[in-house]
């Protein structure tokens, strides 16, 4: 159940806090720092003979990659269309030092990319219906230097490899089962990348992008960093140029830079500026909404929808320009438009030349804001398509630096997003890539420029920007205020701040196994104490499929796991029923409806647990865990069963938990009594024994109406676990564990009960805060847990009494 944390001296984080579903939420600022990692100590095991299709890089390189796979037993070959199946990509992408100059060097991203989504293409089908976790594989490598671009010595020779770490990165979002890596080298030390290829290749855990330097091995770990006081000073003397900066968060960002500096403005885009004999220039929303009406109105026969949607947001864009230039000229704010296409290098000398001619003024800052999307899966998206998103992100950034990196000025700003950081959302493949290798060139560029350079990683900002579905993108993370992140954005302007910077939020419930174990999961991370539990127990993923089924081992030991020694069966260590079930409520959490709403378990019903299969008979009890997510009426059910590693037909644990949407539901299942006994070590019942030294024990007094009472201290989740970061609990452990042992025969400190055990409905409340009051009526088998302090519900069990399960004679 544990989770691989790259720092052991953490301190312990306050786990309780729990994050609100809503859709703005604070961010926090941070920026990643290199982490020496271990290094693997050989080849990774894979099934024999892995077929792995090769692509990319220089001949020399790519040669010795080649043998050295082939030497591990690996099929390689280098052409897409091949035959067979290809189990793992390996993609060498585009190497040799970048020359502006040199016209093959700057194209070389375009043909290295092409390949790369050819490669893609060719294996789409096969990979996107793959559900084992142990077979598919892509590793990219980049050359930036051996520490992702963050090393302060030299050795970014190639800057454009961050355009495949964040396609690698957004590659689990087309193949769920794909274990992608992106391994970051020092392009004069590629003799060593054969043998780095070979021992990373196929690795399904630990993180996704690793760096080789100097005989080291590094990765990337978040760190909560405040932004630096005010440098320099923004005034009406100065000029910034914003590319794309006419609509969405850009304007906000003009107009913000007008209002309160009295800084002059120059936004830009691809378009002529509308003229005032339009139609809709001029007009207010519900004009707009007057204009759409008449289009449709006026729509020529045989003209499909798609094309009058199409021509609508255009016109729908230029609209807007419009009204935003015009009415900041009526307030007196100094924004003007230039046309310029970023993509294009003679339109931005040209655009610069300008503003060299100009009087009275100077370029003081350049905001690189253009961007494009096509939100769709990779079959129904076009090289043309693919490309063009890259290009407005990456040429755009280079042909504005090529004409200002001589100059003085006070920053140079690339807006980015968190796409390229963590990875994107479904459909964002590219998105991601140019957001990426948009944040490698600003470090690139900041070695070569005598002025700052950043890269600010937004995430969406607050229903502005280029996001058409608002509510689909907060099932990855919340969004921003716009106020909030306009503060930000002017606070690191003015602090000159360097390097690339992410504002991340909470993160959604749309988080997946491959994305949830390839980053460093901190504290710092806002979120952390709700998504760190369900990554904590997660396991090691053998099979899985989006909304449906996932299954895990799941590894215990004494080491980690305390309890394992203070519950005992028949004197051997055993882990507490509870915990079992705080682990599949956990689990459940990774299989949601496709349009993850918002649904909190229920209940945990159905639950039967052969006490087997709870005892610890090695050094570690290896369990395989299989979940299974369905719609029943308007109920979503989770069913999770449990047996033993290599168990075969040994006993299995099951139960279900009910996530109710509030609509009427049929009754909770009856209890199972035909249930067969599993075999104990001993003839007759089995004996169970709680220590107490972990979980703590309560006494139990008689209360009004033939009642039981006992008040329970809380479990705290660091007695639980001994990890370096521990997860908070959903069920109240403690309380949980107080009943079952009431439940039981009692016999002089030992319970003696059937097995297996077939626990009664529990209904989660709340998360146990502190220490709870347990109140039962054993007659009912119905015993309610409420907070000590407070007296709010907690938990709920039903059809619960003793003993456990069959009665044995």
């Amino acid at each position: 159940m544990t989770a691989t944390q790259p720092d052991m001296t953490a301190t312990q984080p306050d786990m309780t806090a729990a994050q609100g579903d809503a859709p703005v939420q604070p961010v926090a600022r941070m920026v990643w720092r290199l982490t020496e990692l271990p290094r693997p100590a050989g080849p990774h095991p894979r099934p024999a003979g892995p077929r792995v299709l090769l692509i990319g890089g220089e001949e020399d390189i790519a040669a010795g990659v080649e043998r050295a796979l082939k030497e591990r037993g690996a099929l390689v070959r280098r052409e897409p269309e091949g035959p067979g199946p290809v189990d793992a990509i390996v993609d060498l992408t585009v190497g040799r030092a970048y020359d502006r100059d040199r016209p093959a060097s700057a194209g070389a991203w375009r043909r290295a990319l092409t390949e790369t989504v050819t490669a893609l293409r060719g294996v789409y089908d096969d990979w996107a219906a793959e559900t084992a976790a142990d077979r598919l594989c892509y590793l990219a490598v980049s050359y930036l230097g051996g520490g992702m671009g963050q090393h302060p010595r030299d050795g970014l020779e190639q800057p454009l490899g961050g355009i495949w770490a964040g396609l690698a990165k957004t590659l689990h979002r087309e193949f769920p089962n794909v274990a992608a890596r992106v391994v970051d080298i020092d392009l004069a030390a590629s003799a060593e990348l054969p043998g780095i290829v070979a021992a990373e290749l196929g690795r399904r855990t630990g993180e996704i992008e690793v760096g080789y330097r100097d005989g080291r091995r590094y990765t990337l770990t978040p760190e909560d960093r405040p932004v630096a006081a005010p440098a320099l000073t923004l005034g009406p003397e100065d000029t910034v140029l914003i590319s794309g900066g006419g609509r969405g968060i850009g304007w906000e960002l003009a107009r913000s830079l007008a209002a309160r500096h009295g800084a002059r403005v120059v936004v830009t885009g691809r378009e002529a500026f509308p003229s005032g004999d339009e139609p809709w220039f001029g007009v207010d929303e519900a004009g707009w909404k007057a204009y759409e009406k008449q289009v449709w109105a006026g729509r020529a026969k045989g003209e499909s929808p798609a094309v009058v949607r199409g021509r609508l947001a255009r016109t729908r864009r230029l609209w807007e320009l419009a009204t935003h230039v015009t009415s900041a000229r009526r307030e007196g704010l100094r924004v003007e438009y230039a046309r310029c296409d970023f993509t294009d290098r003679a339109q931005v000398r040209e655009l610069i030349r300008r503003e060299d001619a100009l009087e009275g003024g100077r370029l003081a800052g350049v905001v690189h804001n253009a961007g494009v999307d096509t939100s769709a899966r990779l079959p129904k998206k076009t090289d043309e398509e693919i490309l063009r998103t890259v290009e407005v992100k990456i040429e755009g950034f280079l042909n504005v630096f090529e004409e200002v990196r001589g100059r003085d000025l006070k920053f140079f700003c690339s807006v980015g997003s968190l796409t390229g950081r963590l990875g994107g959302m479904v459909g964002q493949l590219e998105y991601a890539a140019a957001n990426d290798g948009l944040a490698r060139l600003g470090q690139w560029a900041a070695r070569r420029a005598v002025f700052p350079v950043m890269t600010l990683a937004w995430p969406t900002w607050d229903r502005i920007g280029l996001i058409a579905n608002f509510a689909a993108t907060l099932r990855y993370m919340a969004a921003i205020d716009v106020a909030d992140g306009l503060e930000r954005w002017r606070a690191e302007l003015l602090a000159g701040s360097e390097g690339e910077v992410t504002f991340v939020g909470p993160l959604g419930k749309a988080i997946d196994p491959g994305q949830a174990i390839g980053y460093p999961v901190v504290p710092a991370l806002p979120g952390f104490a709700t998504a760190f539990p369900k990554i904590f127990h997660l396991g090691e993923v053998t099979s899985y499929q989006p909304h449906a089924q996932l299954t895990a081992r799941v590894v215990l030991d004494p080491e980690h796991t305390p309890a394992l020694g203070d519950f005992r069966i028949d004197g051997a260590p055993a882990l507490p029923p509870s915990l079992l079930l705080e682990n599949a409520l956990r689990a459940a959490e990774w299989i949601v409806p496709e349009d993850f709403p918002a649904l909190p378990a229920g209940a945990l019903e159905e639950i039967v647990v052969p006490l087997a299969l709870l005892r610890l008979d090695g050094p570690a009890i290896r369990l395989v865990r299989e979940i299974r997510g369905f719609h029943e009426g308007h109920d979503w059910i989770v069913e999770v069963r449990y047996r033993h590693e290599g168990g075969g037909d040994g006993p299995e644990a099951s139960l279900r938990i009910v996530h109710e949407t509030g609509a009427p539901r049929r009754p909770p299942a009856p209890q199972r009594p035909d249930v067969p006994q599993t075999t104990t070590l001993r003839s007759g019942p089995p004996f169970l024994h709680w220590r107490g030294a972990v979980v703590p024990l309560s006494a139990w007094t008689a209360g009004p109406e033939g009642r039981l009472v006992a008040e329970v201290p809380r479990c705290l989740p660091v007695d639980l676990w001994a990890t370096p970061y521990v997860p908070g609990t959903a069920l109240p452990i403690a309380a949980l564990e107080n009943v079952v042992r009431r439940c039981t025969t009692q016999g002089d400190g030992l319970s003696v009960t059937a097995d297996p055990l077939i626990l009664g409905r529990i209904a989660p409340h709340s998360a146990e805060r502190g220490p709870t009051r347990v109140e039962g009526d054993p007659s009912l088998g119905v015993w309610r847990i409420t907070d000590a302090d407070s007296g709010d519900p907690v938990a709920t069990v039903s059809g619960l009494s003793g003993p456990l399960g069959n009665t044995t004679e």
